[in-house]
């Protein structure tokens, strides 16, 4: 809308100045029109966002009982579908760990690039207590945000 105000109040000026001009300012007043029509449609295609799915697969989760720390390393392959899927871009991930028995939540988020659509994600998280196995751990991981502050919808998330 701004850049709309802004070109309707330039045009107005260009009118003005060339009124008075005759026949080569209405030619150029009507080449000025087409120039902004023109930057007006590149303005609204930047300005378009597309609509992506992302597909979480190979998902794997490792536990390393480490001398003083345990932790859960989990990794998976990050894929986005959908029309005009940037070349490169941004996505904000989540991995959320809960151990029921141990009344604990833990939550972790890193950013990680995206190339051609995919993006390898390996996100680790500190775990409470040594000899936990995986059927006592809750894990989620979730694509949050993708590029410049694109929320995703949990519906946009495909799980493979």
């Amino acid at each position: 809308m701004i850049g709309q105000s802004r070109g309707a109040g330039w045009l107005l000026a260009i009118t003005m100045s060339v009124t008075g001009c005759g026949g080569e300012g209405s030619a150029r007043l009507d080449e000025l029109s087409e120039q902004l029509a023109v930057q007006q449609q590149r303005l609204q295609a930047l300005e378009q966002v597309p609509k992506l799915e992302f597909v979480i697969s190979r998902q794997t989760l490792t536990l390393e009982e480490q001398m003083f720390q345990p932790r859960l390393k989990s990794s998976a392959q990050l894929e986005a579908r959908g029309d005009n899927v940037p070349y490169t871009f941004y996505v904000d991930m989540l991995l959320k760990v809960e151990v029921p028995g141990e009344k604990f939540v833990a939550m972790n988020r890193q950013v990680f690039p995206v190339f051609e659509g995919k993006s390898q994600i390996e996100l680790m998280q500190p775990l409470p207590v040594h000899g936990l196995k995986a059927e006592d751990i809750i894990v989620t991981l979730r694509p949050m945000n993708w590029y410049g502050s694109q929320r995703i919808e949990p519906e946009r998330v495909i799980y493979q």
